[in-house]
């Protein structure tokens, strides 16, 4: 089954870069693109369920309606929909904005398309791909801006219920690695903690693993 992806990008030259070269990629189908958020939560309001995108390529910096503002929009409206945010390096403190906003995944603007692809097939399975250099700058700032938010195992256990093979698989989500790897990491199935990834955003009420991150980050689940 093909993965469907929308562009939200403002530069003509780029969206018209980026279909063509997504082309060449069997299982990736472009069927939304827009050239900023309204426009692009225009076409999801008008799109069937066979024609919304899994996936949303959205530049953090857009004209009118910020890419963080329409990633909020679209997580809202449309919390089956994962977003992965265009960006650069220096853009790092409106990534974790756009981590509220509800983004899953990040891209700069400078990868290579095969890259690119190589992301959206982690995305579909449930992967929150990140350059690492960005993530380590993500957590850093998360850290700094709750330092004293640390929640005794007793107090934890009674808020969120997360349980010690949480704990692990949270951890496994902080080194960025995919399902299978954290499956080898525990000595279970690839199934087992898409399971229990599950069970952590209902408990923690997020919809995707960078979000997740944050929230364990902010209450101390992990450090």
């Amino acid at each position: 089954m093909d993965i469907k992806i929308g562009i939200v990008e403002d530069q003509r030259n780029i969206r018209e870069k980026l279909v063509k070269r997504f082309n060449f990629f069997e299982g990736i189908k472009v069927v939304l693109v827009a050239e900023n958020g309204e426009k692009a939560i225009e076409l999801l309001d008008k799109s069937s369920a066979e024609e919304s995108p899994d996936i949303l390529l959205m530049d953090i910096e857009l004209p009118g309606m910020s890419g963080i503002d329409a990633t909020a929009h679209v997580k809202a409206s449309f919390p089956n929909i994962d977003i992965m945010m265009q960006t650069v390096f220096e853009d790092q403190d409106r990534i974790f904005k756009s981590i509220q906003a509800g983004a899953s995944g990040y891209l700069l603007k400078d990868e290579s398309i095969e890259h690119y692809v190589a992301a959206i097939r982690e995305m579909a399975n449930g992967g929150a791909p990140i350059n690492p250099a960005v993530a380590s700058k993500i957590l850093s700032q998360v850290r700094q801006a709750n330092p004293n938010s640390q929640y005794t195992e007793e107090d934890l256990t009674h808020k969120f219920s997360i349980t010690e093979r949480e704990i692990d698989i949270l951890h496994g989500i902080v080194k960025d690695l995919t399902d299978h790897q954290i499956a080898d990491e525990y000595s279970i199935s690839p199934h087992t903690v898409r399971t229990h990834i599950k069970n952590i955003y209902k408990k923690l009420h997020v919809h995707s693993r960078a979000s997740a991150v944050k929230i364990a980050l902010q209450h101390g689940l992990i450090s």
